[in-house]
């Protein structure tokens, strides 16, 4: 059984967008260890650690690290509040996953990132995306979703299929 999850950043010139975007990407092994792959409805910085919430401010595992670059892609920005795009790869890893690194000609600009995330940046698995919030700093902004779907396929916002 594997579940795993990496931070990266897409800088905007690969997004095609006008802002580099923060995702969080989680993955699995096997089709049964996709069924508990957490689906975070908030998240949550402070300092360089990073909180996956459920509805009501519940939260779901231990914090992630994330990068001053990650931080600075999920900010607030124009019209956007502060966000990052969650990321649930719908089918199983490759069983390498995490052995290699992604090549930086993929367009991931975080380094050491695993090399099944440049194939999830470039779209060619089963995915489920949803755009979530991101608050810093004291831990009672958290937004706590009240209504927010907690399985899929209602989470997603998108359901991507290569």
């Amino acid at each position: 059984m594997g579940i795993h999850f990496t931070t990266a950043v897409v800088p905007a010139e690969r997004s095609g967008t006008d802002t580099d975007n923060a995702i969080l990407i989680f993955g699995a092994d096997t089709q049964d260890d996709i069924a508990n792959l957490p689906l975070p409805v908030a998240l949550h910085v402070q300092g360089n650690e990073l909180g996956c919430f459920a509805p009501h401010g519940q939260m779901l595992g231990a914090p992630l690290r994330v990068s001053d670059a990650w931080i600075a892609a999920a900010a607030p920005t124009g019209d956007y509040g502060a966000q990052a795009r969650v990321c649930v790869v719908l089918e199983p890893l490759p069983e390498e996953a995490g052995t290699a690194h992604v090549p930086v000609a993929e367009g991931v600009a975080e380094p050491g990132l695993a090399s099944w995330v440049g194939d999830v940046i470039a779209g060619r698995y089963k995915m489920a995306l949803r755009a979530v919030r991101v608050s810093t700093g004291d831990p009672l902004l958290v937004d706590a979703a009240l209504h927010a779907p907690t399985r899929l396929p209602e989470w997603a916002e998108i359901t991507h299929i290569p």
